[in-house]
């Protein structure tokens, strides 16, 4: 804050003039400075006599007491008061004698007001209060101007030279006191107003190593400065010189000249400053994290994994064999431990000498670093430091870089590390088994049969410097995203390990296949601190291994290979067409062949289920125990019986009884396409000709069609009534009509309680005929109700013509279903009787398509008949009768 201290003289002086007002009352004449002329543009005060004349005159009618009040800045004077004789044509002066404590330019507010308070005039002034010394120079002492930028140092000592000389205001010798402050490029404050306590734009305080020194009249003097060390963010500086002259305080941050310009007798003065810069000797160019292994970052990583003792093998394949490795860096293995990085730091000497540049890398996690190099005059170079930090750390650092200690030059860094992460154990040698009825032996694959049990050794090594634990198992994986289905093989249970530094250890894990595999398996290790890989779905760290794990037995073919053939076609009245097809109906064989794979007897249980295209089981055959020869190939012949026809495939299923464990080999024939989805949960396997790890498509089953030239479709039971659709089967190779028979059948706990006539009907091609029993109520009792339809000359063996029997069957208790029971093939002579006796001709229409049968006629007529006082003890039958 500019300090003023305004003194004021009345001089009872009158000067005769010729002066006209302009109107009544007090005016403001002139004011001039002591010792400056009246005719000046500016207001200079000499700092000799710092005084100003105010001439003061009462134009008015009648004389005023006036009082003089004088404002600069905070400092306020008033004048006691003052008499004006009237119509006065005399000036009066009054001298107010004012001392400023800084240099520069000021406003005096001059205000009058009379005896009552009230104003009568009023003026403000510009006063100018000029330096008589200017700082004509400021230069570091060892220094470098580059390039056409005369106003900046390169800078490379802390002594400075200040040159004060006497300037066109001084009018005597001046003794100078002068300071300096190091303050920020951009700061043109003054530290003496604003004060320097947290102030981060001043960078030295030099006000309490003040020099005073004697300046002789239009003379010279040089002042040295030494300023202490100095740690700044910013490469540039500026040096703030202070003087105090006479009481009053000047400061520029330049080079100053101040020159006297006499225009026709008025005298002014010219004020021209030169800001001058410096800047430290060595600065930052760049800055990067340096990820390759090669010469430069040699001697750092050999010293880290040297005296930490880490074994990694690709920075032991460059320590040893300098094979170059590019990106590799950083590594980390443990979490709570550090790992090491390079940084590349390019600097340049902006000096003209060759200079030591030293570089201090202090890590806010209390690492520190420390660099020296020699770079030539005006040159660039890159350093590489180590880096150490851990994986949870912030990274966040600061870097010192000076060539002495008096410049240093800091800079607050912050890296986004992300290292490779390297187990500290690792899989040292996997020993595959390899089983002797096996053909094929490989030490790089396991060859071995499904169904046994085996052992895999799998040796860990420890390459930390410290003892490590964790878990080995045998992963579920066969690629980094995909996983075998659960039931393809068996492993022992997770086993803990612990080992210490450089130690291997062997481990025995138990290897089951449950299906054939040509593929790899996972063995995986899970360290205790280490991290784990977030960009793969595998825990912990893994490798895989393969495995061609083989059945015993090969199952070559699976075929049907009927004596009697069922008639698919009709091409005249007396000419039709008979196929190798199985048919329902009757017994069918249905051929295995087989081959042993290995060089041993093998005993089997083997069967064959038949399943519709839904996956509903329809056939099963009888078991058999059979014994595959050593390395020869055998057929197995399995008689299926089939009570309808549908579309579906044939399932071939044989368990090993001895050497093998829970093994079930499945085979379906693998071409030929199925109408309807199969049940996606169909127990297929490779034999398919599929992938074991997958589903069963839909196209991949060849058809197997059992044929019956009429279908029993939607038999239920709901409400006391039973309901069917009797349909044509073949309507699209046979567009014949087609007569049948059926009956029905009711039977409980295995005992036949009735059988109803046999009755006749016709089919057209394409027809659907819908049938209604209606059955009377229940009391808990379980029925067992059984529909058959019978087609004569449907199927031929060795010339001779045999009738089609076809069944469908449902239980219902308590007067509901409980679910369809497929008659199984019991009878296992092909029938030959002969078709009833009694048959009762039923109803056909061709316009009304469906069978009603009721207690007026057909079967609940027969029951009433037959039965008698029997059939009243049965309740569903009781409740038909009534």
């Amino acid at each position: 804050m500019q300090k003023v201290a305004i003194l004021l003289f009345i001089l009872v002086s009158t000067v005769s003039m010729n002066y006209a007002a302009d109107s009544d009352g007090i005016e403001i004449y002139k004011i001039w400075a002591t010792g400056d002329s009246t005719n000046s543009q500016k207001i200079y005060l000499d700092l000799n006599n710092p005084s100003l004349n105010i001439g003061l005159v009462n134009t008015g009618p009648y004389q005023k007491n006036i009082k003089v009040e004088a404002k600069c800045e905070d400092e306020t004077w008033e004048s006691p008061i003052i008499s004006l004789s009237p119509n006065s044509h005399s000036e009066k002066i009054v001298e107010l004698r004012i001392k400023f404590t800084e240099i520069g330019e000021h406003t005096v507010d001059i205000s009058l007001t009379d005896e009552y308070g009230k104003s009568v005039g009023s003026q403000s002034v510009r006063v100018n209060v000029i330096s008589p010394i200017d700082v004509k120079n400021i230069t570091c002492q060892e220094s470098f101007i580059s390039g056409t930028k005369s106003n900046l140092e390169i800078v490379n000592d802390n002594w400075y030279t200040v040159t004060l000389k006497s300037n066109a205001k001084a009018q005597s010798d001046y003794e100078v006191k002068t300071w300096i402050y190091v303050v920020s490029k951009g700061y043109s404050g003054d530290p003496t107003e604003e004060g320097t306590s947290g102030n981060i734009n001043i960078l030295y305080d030099g006000q309490e190593n003040a020099k005073t020194v004697y300046v002789p009249y239009h003379s010279e003097v040089e002042l040295s400065f030494k300023i202490p060390e100095i740690i700044s963010e910013d490469e540039d500086f500026k040096l703030q010189v202070h003087t105090e002259v006479m009481g009053l305080h000047d400061y520029t941050d330049g080079i100053e000249e101040t020159t006297l310009v006499n225009s026709g007798g008025s005298i002014s003065y010219t004020y021209k400053k030169t800001v001058k810069e410096f800047k430290f000797p060595i600065g930052f160019v760049s800055f990067s994290e340096f990820k390759d292994l090669n010469g430069t970052s040699e001697d750092y990583v050999s010293e880290f994994y040297k005296n930490s003792k880490i074994y990694d093998e690709k920075v032991e394949s460059y320590l040893n064999d300098r094979i170059v490795n590019e990106n590799v860096l950083p590594r980390a293995y443990v979490e709570e431990d550090p790992f090491i990085s390079i940084l590349r730091i390019e600097v340049n000497n902006r000096f003209d000498k060759k200079l030591d540049a030293n570089m201090v890398l202090q890590s806010h996690n209390g690492y520190n670093v420390t660099k020296t190099i020699k770079i030539d005059p005006e040159e660039s170079k890159t350093i590489y430091m180590p880096y150490f930090t851990k994986l949870n750390d912030e990274n966040d650092f600061d870097i010192f870089l000076y060539s002495n200690s008096h410049y240093i030059y800091t800079l607050e860094k912050s890296l986004n590390i992300d290292p490779e992460i390297v187990t500290p154990v690792v899989f040292y040698n996997i020993s595959l088994p390899n089983d002797e009825l096996v053909s094929t032996k490989s030490d790089l694959s396991a060859n071995v049969l499904v169904g046994k049990n085996y052992t895999a050794y799998v040796s860990l090594k420890n390459n930390y410097n410290r003892t490590l634990t964790g878990k080995l198992y045998v992963g579920e994986h066969y690629a980094s995203d995909d996983i075998y289905e659960s039931d393809v093989f068996e492993s022992s249970e997770p086993i803990t390990f612990k080992l210490g530094p450089k130690e291997v250890i062997s481990y025995p894990i138990t290897l089951k296949f449950n299906k054939e595999l040509n593929g790899p398996i996972e063995f995986v290790y899970e360290v205790q601190g280490p991290p784990n890989n977030e960009d793969s779905d595998i825990s912990g760290h893994s490798t895989f291994c393969h495995v061609n794990a083989y059945n015993a037995l090969d199952i070559r073919r699976v075929e049907y290979n009927n004596t009697i053939l069922p008639k698919i076609a009709t091409l005249n009245e007396n000419s039709n067409v008979f196929a190798e097809y199985p048919i329902a109906g009757f017994n069918n064989s249905c051929m295995v062949s087989v081959e042993s794979c290995i060089p041993k007897d093998i005993a089997y249980k083997m069967w064959v289920d038949v399943y519709d295209s839904n996956g509903e089981l329809k056939a099963i055959s009888n078991e058999k125990i059979v014994v595959v020869k050593s390395k020869n190939v055998q057929e197995i012949n399995f008689e299926m019986f089939f009570e309808e026809g549908f579309l579906g495939y044939t399932l071939f299923h044989a368990i090993p009884l001895s050497d093998f464990e829970n093994v079930e080999i499945l085979y379906t024939e693998g071409s030929g396409t199925v109408s309807k989805a199969i049940d996606p949960t169909a127990p297929i396997g490779r034999y398919s000709k599929i992938d074991l790890m997958g589903r069963v498509p839909t196209s991949t089953t060849e058809v197997t069609e059992i044929v019956a030239p009429i279908k029993i479709e939607d038999m239920t039971y709901s409400e006391n009534n039973l309901d069917m659709i009797i349909s044509s089967g073949l309507s699209s190779i046979y567009p014949v009509n087609l007569s049948y028979y059926y009956r029905v059948t009711i039977s409980t706990n295995n005992e036949t309680i009735y059988k109803s006539p046999t009755y006749k009907d016709i089919i057209h091609s394409t027809e659907s005929k819908p049938l209604k029993i209606k059955l009377g109520d229940v009391d808990g009792e379980n029925y067992n109700i059984v529909f058959e339809v019978e087609i004569p000359d449907f199927a031929k063996e060795s010339g001779k013509y045999y009738p089609m029997t076809l069944k469908k069957s449902l239980n219902i208790y308590n007067n509901q279903e409980i679910t369809f029971e497929e008659t199984t093939a019991e009878d296992s002579e092909v029938k030959t009787e002969e078709v009833a006796e009694e048959i009762t001709e039923a109803s056909s229409n061709s316009d009304d398509q469906s069978n009603n049968i009721n207690e007026d006629s057909g079967i609940i007529g027969s029951i009433m008949d037959k039965l008698g006082s029997f059939a009243s003890k049965i309740p569903i039958i009781k409740n038909l009768i009534h």
